[in-house]
């Protein structure tokens, strides 16, 4: 009897080994899974990232060559054609690009010349190319690269048309109606590349979203398995089980942080949009009202500028949302530049009725971060025109920048309505509105004293209602 129930307890002690063992296997596997899975995620996604961001690169070159080529057959300047050329290099180039990597053999090198060429960030090209080669014959993929063949022969259309332009006025010149004509192919042409474009980075969004979906998924079965398997050999997979936290926690911070970094660039160029936009609607009512047709033109030069800046500006905020990962980085900056670039993307508010905006320049130079000035320049000076007082005969917003002690001090103040005593201390908190207040986001001024912060300067804010507010930022020099 002894021997027979010595025999089922080591029996049961082989089973159990048998079972921590597999369980062990389990853990470990769900856990390398788990890395493999998120580290090609993350390139996956980065890739698509990048590709996207090619896509603006091709658009913009696409938009900026039609521009100049319409200018090239109006005024007939060489320099606007090798401005066509220039341009329309930019979409030839990811062309190029994309006929190295279909081919049975990848021409690797091409590749990366074509990218380049396409004006794709350096730091990208790797992404693009692995994205490329390793999933092209994924159905979802596959459809944005036959987009893209599609937008690369309209592309081949219009650098044909400027070609033809060209020799058409070197020869002799056109006639107006193969001006017109020529210049309506130009827009057909045009109008349609934009379809193909908006088509491709939806298509690059949905297959973004998918493989959200599917790493979510995953991550939720692998972490589930690691659960169980720890819940059942917790004597033995305590020490594990710690590790795998540990390793998962590093990682949804790190997501985290993505996310936290994507929200803030939408919400600020969301705010930072809504500046330029009312300025072009405000030169819109004045060209409506105009009949000079030379005080147009220059209304349309306004509109043409104003957009080129705010173009500037969004390829700068993703430059700003990748500063939050890569840190502060200062170097010798011109705050009156800074402060011009502001008052351009601000003027022209209300309706064509110009807010008076003042500078007072007793600092030029500053050691700083140029991008993250800007970003809390425009906001301050887009929130004084934005809640000024029409009731006053003169609306104003005035910029000063000057040296208290070992600091550097940059003022915004204006003429609004004001802000109450009991919100002032609240008027940086993530969607805090003040009142009945519709017209904000809640999210600028908190994106004001994060970029403050990240310049490890202090901001305070100054207001009496109906009066004046003023808000005074203090920086390191």
């Amino acid at each position: 009897m002894k021997t027979k129930l010595n025999k089922l307890v080591a029996g049961v002690r082989q089973v159990f080994r048998r079972t921590s063992l597999l369980l062990l296997c389990i853990v470990a596997f769900s856990s390398a899974a788990l890395i493999v899975v998120n580290y090609y995620s993350i390139r996956l996604l980065s890739g698509a990232r990048a590709y996207i961001n090619g896509e603006s690169q091709y658009s913009k070159g696409q938009k900026d060559a039609s521009a100049y080529l319409t200018n090239y057959i109006y005024q007939g300047n060489e320099s606007d054609y090798k401005a066509f050329l220039s341009n329309i290099q930019v979409p030839r180039g990811d062309r190029k690009a994309r006929i190295a990597l279909s081919s049975a053999t990848i021409d690797y090198q091409s590749a990366r010349e074509g990218f380049l060429e396409g004006r794709n960030h350096p730091d990208d090209v790797d992404g693009l190319i692995w994205v490329f080669a390793n999933f092209k014959d994924l159905t979802m993929f596959e459809k944005a690269i036959g987009i893209w063949i599609e937008g690369d022969s309209l592309v081949d259309e219009l650098y044909q048309q400027g070609a033809r332009a060209h020799q058409m006025t070197t020869s002799g010149g056109m006639t107006v109606a193969e001006k017109q004509q020529m210049l309506l192919t130009i827009s057909n042409i045009s109008g349609k590349l934009t379809v193909k474009e908006q088509a491709f980075s939806d298509t690059l969004g949905n297959i973004s979203r998918s493989i959200k979906d599917y790493v979510f998924l995953a991550n939720i079965i692998m972490i589930l398995a690691i659960v169980a398997s720890s819940m059942l050999s917790a004597g033995i997979m305590i020490r594990n089980l710690n590790k795998s936290k540990k390793q998962i926690e590093e990682q949804n911070d790190s997501l985290q942080a993505i996310n936290a970094g994507l929200d803030k660039f939408v919400y600020n160029v969301t705010h930072d949009l809504r500046s330029p936009v009312a300025a072009l609607v405000g030169l819109i009512g004045l060209v409506e009202d105009e009949t000079d047709l030379c005080q147009i033109r220059a209304y349309t030069e306004l509109m043409k500028d104003s957009l080129s800046r705010q173009d500037k500006f969004i390829a700068e905020m993703l430059a700003f949302i990748k500063s939050k990962h890569t840190g502060v980085s200062k170097q010798n900056c011109s705050l009156e530049t800074i402060v011009d670039n502001v008052i351009a993307l601000n003027s022209y508010r209300q309706n064509g009725r110009e807010v008076k905006i003042y500078k007072d320049i007793g600092l030029s130079d500053i050691e700083s971060d140029a991008l993250k000035l800007q970003v809390i320049l425009n906001n301050l000076v887009s929130n004084s025109i934005k809640y000024s007082d029409s009731k006053k005969a003169e609306q104003w917003v005035k910029v000063r920048t000057y040296m208290s002690e070992s600091r550097a001090i940059i003022e915004v103040q204006d003429n609004g309505i004001g802000i109450r005593q009991k919100d002032q201390e609240r008027i940086f908190d993530k969607f805090y509105l003040s009142g009945d207040n519709k017209r904000s986001s809640g999210i600028g001024l908190y994106l004001v004293k994060d970029a403050v912060t990240q310049l490890d300067g202090n901001i305070e804010v100054k207001s009496e209602p109906g009066i004046s507010s003023t808000f005074m930022i203090s920086l390191p020099c």
